[in-house]
């Protein structure tokens, strides 16, 4: 009860933080392009502050928008279907859904708002996930006094570009001329990559990280529903830009560059499990890309021969369990050690490796090079392993946003680039991935697709690429050791077979509290 004289107390009631940017995604499974591009475009623009006026879109589209009918059906995808209003419906190309994106655009007078955008097997959003159906998502980016810069990769792109080079090339512009400052002013490229040439794919990803060191890359390479489908990439500057459709695909790699007062937690969870003893390699060919010989470290025998006739041996000697030897009859992939010093194999980090082609009692070819020295170990896929990492992402994402928070910056959105093996497939239940990042992320918009491959980092790695202390650093045979220096390609995974890249982006709080409110 209050004294005459008294002052009321204020309401302390807490309020939540909110960032000044946003990254509003919204999906759509509406059978025709069109409308469920306007749906989805309309429930991410009531997700922006007021009348705001979006600085970028992403949209992922399922392939089977865009892929022209071969058949009635294929793999359960419609073709040619009647829609809810008893009109047929049947697929264009990109080329047409990049004429009725212009013209919503158009509609809203969005002139210059850069749209970037790939063909996905399905999308997923914080509402939940579609796998292998009609569907898309869009994002609107909302981040006003930031660097954007949309760019097409060429196809003669070389690793040895210049910030100069890319400039002038690529269309980066000024892109990295910003003091970074970890935590407050950081850069991030969004990356979308034709799944046709995963070389050149390594050699934008090797390019990109030698000329803009600090920028968090992450992405995906394009989908699509069936086998049947072609995937595709595509961007678009401006409305004029798009009058040439043409000119908007790509057969290389499209992007979105970010610069200026964010702050990016770009990570990937690779969803593969060790099994087997570690094995060093000591003959590869065709680049690195095929392991000839390898020689197997725990028994103390001297084992060295082809790949699989040492995991076949390996098997026959106990020392691949029986039911591993038969998860790898559906996938095996091969682990690359980031911390080859440790003796202890529950020590050991991989950077997992999928393996594209194997002969019986012979090689194997991988999707990205190896060097002679390095220490190798085959892989799995393990939906147990797989959910104990998102678990440990979740205590990740939790600390990194209680510090954030401390910095004053707020989550303003996410995307997720999940690998097209990855969903039900891998964790036997639906939305594994959505229900884990809504638990870290309450109210935070998240957008993303499933997608042939993802690009992204790996948890730490960043750390392991400091100059060392010793400057004169460590080597065993011709590979140098992790801590003291890393070849770029083994920075990002950019074609993986069940890897899930996430990025998180953090803009400053807006001045949301009033009298008596506390932010929370």
């Amino acid at each position: 009860r209050m004294a005459a004289g008294d002052l009321p107390l204020a309401d302390r009631t807490p309020v939540p933080r909110v960032s000044k940017f946003r990254f509003a995604s919204a999906s759509s499974t509406n059978e025709v392009f069109g409308d469920a591009l306007k749906e989805a475009l309309r429930a991410a623009q009531d997700a922006l502050p007021g009348d705001a006026r979006p600085t970028f879109m992403t949209v992922l589209m399922a392939s089977a928008y865009c892929h022209a009918p071969v058949l009635d059906q294929v793999e359960g995808v419609p073709e040619s279907m009647v829609d809810s209003r008893g009109q047929e419906v049947r697929a264009g190309g990109v080329a047409e859904s990049i004429d009725i994106i212009a013209r919503l655009f158009a509609q809203r007078g969005w002139t210059d708002v850069p749209v970037v955008g790939s063909t996905v097997g399905g999308y997923l959003t914080e509402g939940g996930e579609e796998e292998g159906a009609r569907g898309l998502t869009v994002t609107l980016g909302y981040v006003p006094g930031v660097k954007v810069v949309p760019f097409k990769v060429p196809e003669d792109v070389s690793d040895s570009w210049s910030q100069k080079d890319w400039a002038s090339k690529a269309s980066l512009g000024d892109f990295g001329s910003d003091p970074h400052v970890p935590g407050k002013k950081e850069s991030a490229i969004l990356l979308f990559a034709d799944p046709t040439d995963p070389l050149r794919t390594k050699t934008v990803l090797s390019g990109l990280s030698f000329a803009y060191p600090d920028a968090k890359i992450v992405g995906g390479v394009a989908g699509a529903v069936s086998a049947d489908h072609e995937a595709n990439v595509f961007m678009f500057p401006s409305l004029e830009k798009a009058k040439d459709k043409a000119s908007c695909l790509s057969s290389s790699v499209v992007g979105l560059s970010l610069e200026g007062d964010i702050a990016v937690d770009a990570v990937v969870a690779q969803g593969a499990r060790p099994i087997g003893p570690r094995f060093q390699v000591t003959q590869v060919a065709g680049d690195g890309r095929e392991i000839v010989k390898m020689k197997e470290l725990a028994s103390g025998a001297d084992s060295e021969g082809a790949p699989m006739m040492l995991f076949d041996m390996c098997g026959f000697m106990g020392l691949i369990d029986t039911a591993d030897v038969q998860e790898a009859l559906g996938f095996v992939a091969m682990g690359v050690s980031l911390n080859p010093l440790e003796e202890e194999d529950c020590d050991m980090e991989y950077i997992v490796r999928p393996i594209s082609d194997l002969e019986k009692d012979g090689p194997v070819l991988l999707a990205e090079p190896v060097r002679q020295g390095q220490i190798v170990r085959f892989h799995v896929r393990d939906g147990g392993n797989a959910t104990k990492e998102l678990e440990s992402l979740y205590l990740r994402w939790q600390l990194e946003r209680s510090t954030k928070g401390f910095e004053g910056m707020v989550p303003a959105g996410a995307m997720m680039f999940a690998d097209e093996y990855r969903g039900k497939r891998l964790f036997g239940e639906e939305e594994k991935e959505v229900t884990m990042f809504k638990k870290a992320f309450p109210g935070v918009s998240l957008g993303g697709g499933y997608f042939t491959g993802a690009i992204g980092e790996l948890p730490n790695f960043r750390d392991r690429n400091k100059k060392p202390a010793d400057p004169k650093g460590a080597k065993a045979g011709n590979m140098t050791l992790p801590g003291i220096k890393l070849d770029t390609f083994d920075r990002h995974i950019d074609k993986h077979s069940v890897a899930t890249a996430y990025c998180v982006v953090y803009g400053p709080e807006e001045d949301t509290e009033q009298d008596g409110e506390i932010p929370v």
